[in-house]
């Protein structure tokens, strides 16, 4: 299966130079869409201020769960690592683009 889709950044389409939308492939499609799903989920807010880390982790594992509802997605193989910088990494493996890496 290819996967395109048009990059989206901050809510809007992604132009190049010419001002035609910039076209994602592959993994970038399905991690695009992950991100998309995750924002939507309502979950990310929670994550705001939190200091304990078990309920950092209760709402890391409702977000891998949301996840896992992804079938471009093999499971159990999606981590999510939270990073110093305030960003959340996913990384998994794809069925269709066997490495594994950050999607």
């Amino acid at each position: 299966m290819i996967h395109i889709d048009l990059n989206i950044i901050d809510g809007d389409l992604s132009l190049d130079s010419l001002l035609q939308p910039i076209q994602l492939s592959e993994r970038d499609v399905i991690a695009q869409d992950i991100k998309h799903r995750l924002i939507e989920s309502g979950k990310l807010p929670l994550l705001i201020g939190l200091r304990q880390p078990q309920h950092i982790k209760r709402v890391l594992t409702e977000l891998e769960l949301i996840i896992e509802e992804d079938e471009r997605l093999v499971p159990g193989t999606i981590q999510l690592t939270p990073n110093n910088d305030g960003f959340i990494a996913v990384t998994a493996q794809t069925r269709d683009y066997q490495q594994e890496g950050i999607v």
